[in-house]
């Protein structure tokens, strides 16, 4: 027979956190899903700057044009091609898109990366009364 051994008392296990899940796994899974959101705003954002499609759907866009054409018409209904407004909605949206741009560029320069309502207003200032495309 070998030696004996003196029998262990059980020892007490650390007190645990409630049940429930832990604060650290709940805050590494919300890190991940921050990075795929980051990077799938990322894609989506190379996508679209890699097509030339429209950005805005062209019914409620002709919509709109007919609606300020009428309000400074007096009531008066034109006819619009399609043509027309095609062309008049792809200059709309450049407009929009350049204006965005420097917007942007305006908060950038801020050391934000948040576009606030005041560096549109900013860039229409700086640009002037004609200040459309380059």
């Amino acid at each position: 027979m070998g030696p004996r051994r003196k029998p262990q008392t059980p020892r007490r296990r650390p007190s645990s956190p409630a049940p429930g899940p832990s604060r650290q796994s709940s805050s590494v899974g919300s890190q991940t899903l921050r990075r795929r959101q980051k990077f799938m705003w990322l894609k989506e954002i190379k996508t679209l700057q890699k097509s030339t499609d429209l950005l805005f759907r062209k019914k409620p866009f002709s919509m709109v044009v007919r609606e300020i054409c009428e309000k400074f018409s007096r009531g008066v209904d034109f006819w619009w091609q399609a043509q027309a407004l095609l062309a008049l909605q792809e200059a709309a949206e450049a407009f929009l898109i350049h204006l965005f741009e420097d917007a942007y560029l305006l908060s950038l320069h801020a050391g934000r990366v948040t576009l606030f309502p005041k560096d549109i207003q900013l860039t229409r200032r700086i640009r002037g009364f004609e200040g459309g495309l380059p």
